[in-house]
């Protein structure tokens, strides 16, 4: 990691969780060395079985657990939803749903699809979205999936729609407080010029669109409460105070209208996701930790209006800890002043660092035996300057074709947004749950998968 000592206790475990420890100098994932695990898929897949993403299945039930205890004061309206785009791997879902998550949020009607398909009952399934195709909204009304209402003419299709079939469809304000939460300018969904949500002063028409749609007509619409969501990657428990206080506002204002127009069950308040996640030793100094699950219900507790129901959907601070993504060296090269060691994985499959300027942290999975270190850049094969995985990493400088490291943080938001740029297969995934037990839970593609679409 930058400007670290790759030997101390902090360098060699960069993030939080029950199941990633050191154990005589190499990484073990709940008990499992990753050494092993790395001989077993080459020996079962060839080479194929690297690049690949490892999941702790005790660190994933262990980040359920932060949100579920800090939900606890509020008994059965306090609800946790689990964003699917941060990682839609279907053993994964399985997993957090057995772990204690109530809800599913989606984002597509291939998500919306997953959810079903991992065990989420379609009543338990929220569909946000800021442009929803007619196919997708006749599948969550259908089913009795959640809406998000985030426009006027979303409110229209989605009114229309609802009639057209004879349902009632159920559905959520989402709401812009143009709020900004402080988070990199791509993860700020909350601003006063963001895409996302209804502005304060237009949802008066989005209520009339609601009940009208394109033609007028019977109500065919059941509005439960609003939706506000700020970001991803935020630090400040008082960003999600302010939503609360933005929230709890609208809907002391608005439930006159709301109750007239017959939405009496219009009391839930979904404050998204969005708490960032903790890498250790990043900058060599002491950073502020980022706000808790329990910080975070705290800050909104004395701020929810009596009876109201608290749902938080959160991705990447359930998912992200609980993976990295080992990758093999191909060996090492020197240009100008700058080392480059180049690894078998890309930007194919952690785009992060390139899209957003990510750091995630890399180490051995062995450690070496010497003690020398050297700056480096951990960089793929991909024909791209952008094909990073991290800069300025302090790593072995004499690395040998065949070594291992891990990239750190790579359970969200990594294998979700993986490509085939340049051809490249997506990797295989694996969950562990046992120093001998462990699961692929996908397959690496091959070139079959790769031309299976063309005609």
């Amino acid at each position: 990691m930058e400007g670290q000592d790759v030997n101390s206790k902090d360098e060699m475990l960069p993030v939080d969780g029950p199941g990633w420890s050191y154990v005589d100098g190499v990484l073990h994932c709940d008990g499992m060395s990753l050494e092993d695990l790395r001989r077993s898929l080459k020996r079962n897949y060839g080479h194929q079985g690297s690049p690949a993403h490892i999941y702790s299945h005790s660190t994933l039930v262990a980040n359920v657990k932060k949100y579920t205890n800090a939900l606890s004061p509020l008994g059965e309206r306090g609800v946790l939803s689990y964003s699917l785009k941060a990682n839609n791997n279907l053993r994964v879902l399985e997993a957090l749903r057995q772990a204690g998550v109530n809800m599913a949020t989606t984002v597509s009607g291939n998500e919306i699809l997953m959810a079903m398909k991992a065990g989420f009952a379609a009543t338990n399934i929220i569909y946000n979205g800021t442009g929803k195709r007619r196919w997708e909204v006749e599948l969550a009304i259908k089913y009795g999936v959640l809406l998000n209402l985030d426009s006027e003419f979303d409110a229209r299709l989605i009114a229309d729609v609802a009639r057209e079939m004879g349902v009632r469809a159920r559905c959520l304000f989402r709401l812009n407080p143009a709020l900004n939460a402080n988070t990199h300018p791509y993860l700020a969904t909350a601003l006063a010029d963001s895409k996302f949500g209804v502005e304060f002063h237009q949802l008066e028409k989005v209520l009339q669109a609601v009940r009208t749609g394109e033609s007028g007509g019977e109500e065919h619409v059941t509005v439960e409460g609003v939706h506000i969501h700020v970001g991803s990657a935020v630090s400040r428990t008082q960003v999600y105070a302010d939503i609360a206080r933005a929230a709890a506002r609208t809907l002391r204002e608005f439930p006159p209208q709301i109750r007239e127009r017959g939405w009496p069950r219009a009391s839930t308040i979904n404050l998204g996701g969005g708490l960032n996640i903790r890498l250790s030793g990043l900058s060599g100094k002491n950073e502020e930790r980022p706000a808790t699950p329990e910080k975070l219900v705290g800050a909104i507790l004395p701020l929810l209006p009596e009876g109201s129901t608290l749902l938080l959907e959160p991705g990447r601070s359930l998912v992200a800890t609980a993976g990295v993504l080992m990758t093999e060296v191909l060996g090492m090269k020197v240009n100008g002043e700058r080392r480059f060691l180049m690894v078998d994985a890309a930007m194919t499959e952690v785009i992060r660092p390139a899209l957003y300027g990510a750091h995630h942290p890399v180490t051995h999975v062995t450690i070496p035996s010497s003690q020398e270190r050297a700056v480096m850049d951990v960089v793929g094969p991909v024909c791209e300057s952008g094909d990073f995985l991290a800069h300025r990493c302090m790593l072995s400088p004499s690395p040998s074709s065949g070594d291992a490291l891990v990239v750190w943080a790579t359970g969200a938001y990594c294998s979700s947004m993986a490509s085939n740029y340049n051809l490249r297969p997506r990797a295989i995934e694996v969950i562990v749950k046992a120093p001998d037990l462990y699961t692929v839970v996908r397959r690496p593609e091959n070139f079959g998968d790769l031309i299976s679409c063309y005609m």
